[in-house]
């Protein structure tokens, strides 16, 4: 049986995983939480998970995929806004503390080629990914291979923008993404800032029953987040296009709405091909994708990063 190693690092906590190459199935993984996130502190505690996951089982010289949120640039995360990260050689580092090599995703192209490979477009080639959780990110997977751009920063749909001048502030730093009004944690604070209390969830709620405030903020947000995927349907021309993340998952009017945007404004020809699906695999998504990741990448002797 061959094994890979797979780490998927959120603002607040760490997993890592041990899993079956061949059918993504995770055998044993374990979690750790933080309140400090200084780059040294986790990696130290990423090396003691791995330390852990590995005891007792014959992974060889397999490497470990990390799935990050943040832009990457090989080993090195040029900005992680959920961590606090700027220019960190991550990579490296972590490499010299577990002992082996390994290989950084941006958690939405692990978690994409996680659904991808074992998931809910298992087999396909043509893959839009679209998670709406803390924040809002994408990946895209085409003639099945991720799309990553000339720096390995493509699929920031999370950060396309919404405002031709100004607008909300954006965890990235820069104003008017579409983050800033969808993504769960700047929306729950537009929410505080127009008196209402609660998540998400709450304002689909509130919104449904007439509320006039939550209304207005729900049809913004939820409006250029469905005509924002539909448009990349309508460019992409995906086979399947899988939608997750905590928000999507507690909101399913948002998932209808995105159904019948797509349905109704995507360009003819995409909207007949594509099939809408929602993420199967749940918080393994990307601890899966990672692993398999980092060992295909291996095997075709990918640089590490």
């Amino acid at each position: 049986m061959k094994l890979t190693l797979g780490v998927d690092i959120g603002g607040t906590n760490a997993r890592a995983a041990v899993v079956e190459r061949a059918t993504g199935r995770v055998l044993v993984s374990a979690k750790e939480s933080w309140t400090e996130r200084q780059p040294e502190k986790v990696v130290a505690e990423v090396a003691r998970l791995l330390a852990k996951v590995m005891a007792g089982r014959d992974t060889g010289d397999c490497p470990v995929g990390v799935g990050l949120a943040g832009m990457l640039n090989g080993p090195v995360v040029v900005n992680a806004p959920n961590l606090g990260w700027r220019g960190v050689d991550f990579g490296t580092a972590l490499a010299g503390a577990a002992g082996r090599r390994v290989l950084l995703f941006n958690d939405l192209s692990a978690a994409a080629w996680g659904e991808r490979s074992a998931g809910a477009a298992k087999g396909s080639q043509h893959v839009l990914t679209v998670f709406v959780g803390t924040g809002v990110g994408s990946a895209i997977i085409t003639g099945g291979r991720l799309v990553e751009g000339a720096t390995g920063v493509a699929a920031e749909f999370g950060h396309t923008k919404v405002e031709l001048e100004g607008g909300r502030r954006c965890g990235c730093g820069d104003q008017g993404c579409l983050e800033a009004y969808v993504g769960g944690a700047r929306l729950t604070e537009w929410m505080k800032e127009e008196g209402l209390t609660g998540t998400p969830s709450d304002l689909e709620h509130l919104a449904g029953k007439g509320d006039p405030v939550a209304r207005r903020l729900y049809d913004f947000a939820v409006g250029h987040l469905a005509l924002g995927i539909a448009n990349l349907v309508t460019v992409l021309n995906p086979e399947v296009l899988v939608l997750g993340g905590g928000v999507l998952s507690h909101c399913p009017g948002m998932v209808d709405r995105i159904r019948d945007v797509v349905g109704h404004r995507a360009g003819v020809a995409a909207r007949r091909a594509v099939r809408v699906e929602l993420a199967r695999l749940g918080d393994d998504s990307g601890l899966v994708g990672a692993a398999l990741l980092a060992a295909e990448r291996a095997q075709a002797g990918a640089p590490p990063g």
